[in-house]
Order: structure tokens, then sequence, then C-alpha cells
């Protein structure tokens, strides 16, 4: 049996669909297949069943799943064993965070550890705090970076920083020449905001029962590009953190202003690792690069 047949059916366990599959792995969904196969003769069970709403695995597939997942770790770790002896850091580093941490946070720490270890590879995942929090205790993930990450006894939170939430909208906005704003100022227009399971929805909505307003949520999309689209078409405004240091908004279509708001002016971010996990060198080395850049916004 190869190994690439099980690092193949590895993917297809953690995808919805076997195209989806073959385009993590950057090979055709008939090469995926036919790996599945491999593995359906070898063992001589069913692994996966298909439908029209995508694919499931047996309870043979998710027997097979775990031990995979299991074999794929321990092979990593010998790896980064045998790199380490040779001074060479590898690996793989399996990274979950919130979509809007990305260009401030997450780039900027990959591209000062690439050029260090140009070996080591990433897989990046984004998504709500309960997801990512999921992905770590799930083992799917090794490092986290979030808005207030779900408790948890398995979850080790490293650093923490708090950034500042601003309203994001096109400079032709009426409000763009403002220095700061209230809820109630937010409130007179249209606002493109993230779906429930995320930490920024949940603190309008409290803050709007606590203020007695009615936010014009005229749009609702998880993606950070969308809504920055919307915004800069002066369709809505956002609401997003913003840097201590270096702040900026990514777009030069866009301004933030500061949002003058007890509970909602301030947002917690949180640096995570899984506990009593062995963590590869380049995982333990990566998350010392971001975690300085974490502290240096408390600076």
């Amino acid at each position: 049996m190869q190994l690439r047949a099980l690092r193949y059916f590895s993917q297809v366990a953690k995808s919805a669909s076997l195209r989806e599959a073959a385009e993590k792995l950057f090979v055709t969904a008939t090469a995926v297949s036919r790996q599945i196969e491999i593995l359906e003769h070898y063992y001589g069970a069913a692994l996966v069943e298909r439908s029209p709403r995508g694919i499931k695995l047996t309870r043979e597939g998710e027997f097979l799943a775990q031990a995979i997942h299991a074999t794929l770790t321990e092979l990593d770790s010998v790896k980064d064993k045998i790199a380490a002896s040779n001074s060479i850091v590898s690996g793989s580093v399996r990274l979950c965070a919130a979509e809007s941490l990305m260009s401030s946070f997450i780039a900027p720490a990959i591209a000062g550890f690439s050029a260090l270890h140009p070996r080591v590879t990433f897989e990046i995942e984004t998504g709500s705090a309960p997801h990512i929090a999921a992905e770590l205790l799930a083992g799917r993930a090794d490092v986290a970076l979030t808005f207030y990450l779900p408790v948890s006894a398995d979850l080790q939170i490293t650093h923490s920083c708090e950034l500042q939430h601003k309203v994001v909208m096109s400079h032709q906005h009426p409000l763009a020449v403002k220095s700061s704003l209230t809820l109630k100022e937010v409130a007179q227009y249209p606002l493109c905001i993230p779906s429930e399971n995320f930490a920024v929805r949940q603190l309008m909505e409290s803050a709007a029962r606590r203020e007695g307003l009615t936010f014009d949520i005229r749009y609702v999309a998880s993606s950070l590009d969308v809504q920055k689209r919307l915004a800069v078409l002066g369709l809505a405004l956002i609401i997003q953190p913003q840097l201590n240091v270096n702040d900026s908004t990514d777009h030069d279509q866009l301004i933030a202003v500061s949002l003058a708001d007890p509970v909602m002016g301030r947002v917690k971010v949180d640096l995570c690792l899984p506990r009593q996990r062995n963590l590869s060198m380049a995982t333990r080395l990566f998350h010392q690069q971001l975690a300085a850049i974490v502290v240096r916004q408390n600076g």
C-alpha cells in the first residue's frame, strides 16, 4: 500500500466531496477515486458512500480515517526529528484563524518565518471561534488565533492582546469625516455583519439590547472580502478590529473610524495551542513568531 493512498484518503475524510479533496491535493477527482478503490480492495470493505449531496465515510471508513490520522501524525514527527538532527526545520504547520486576522497577524508571521525556514509548509483555514476550537480539539489544527476562544480544559491560551473595533467605510460615506463614532450614529446607516456564530455579531446584538437600538442589518456575509467590497461601494458599514501598531484598513478606498463604546470598543485576540499534544518543531517555532506579533500589539 502506498503512502499516497493514505494521504489522499485523509484529505477525503476532511472534505465534503471528491472534487473538494482533489482541489486540496492538486490532483484530479479520478486520481482520488482510484486511490480509494485501492484501499477498498486492500481492506475488502466499502470506505466511502457517495450521494448527490456529497460523500460520507462508512463505519469502516471512519475506523481507517482515525488510524491514518494517527499514522500520518507520527510519520510527520519522525520527519521533523530527522530534519532537526540535520539542523533543518521542515514539516507542516496546520493553522486556523479568524479571517480578519489574516493580513494583520498571520501573513506577516508566515513571511518572517518562511524567510528563516523555507522548507516548512502551511495548511491554513479560517472560521468562527467555535469552529476554530473544534478544529484544535479534533486534532485538525496545531495552532490558532481568534477572538474570544471558547473556554476548554484541553485548549491553552498562550498569549493575548486587545484590539480596537473600528467602523470601516468608503471615504465618501457621510460618517467618514468623524474622528469617532457611537453605536447610535452607526445604527442610522445600513450594516454588513457576519453570521450569528461570529463574536462581533454577538457583541453587536448585546450592545443593541443594552442601548435600545435597532441596527439596519442590510447584509449578512461571513466573508471579509464580501464585507469590504460592500463597504467600498458605499452600500454598508462594517465593524472590524484594527491593529494598535501599523494600523491599516488594507484598502486605499476604505477608512476606519474608532468606535466609542465601553463594550464593543475593544476586542480580545487569543493565541492558542492544544494541551497535552506533542507539537512539531516547526509548529513550536511558528508559534513563537506569531506570539511576538501578538505581544507587540500590547505595547
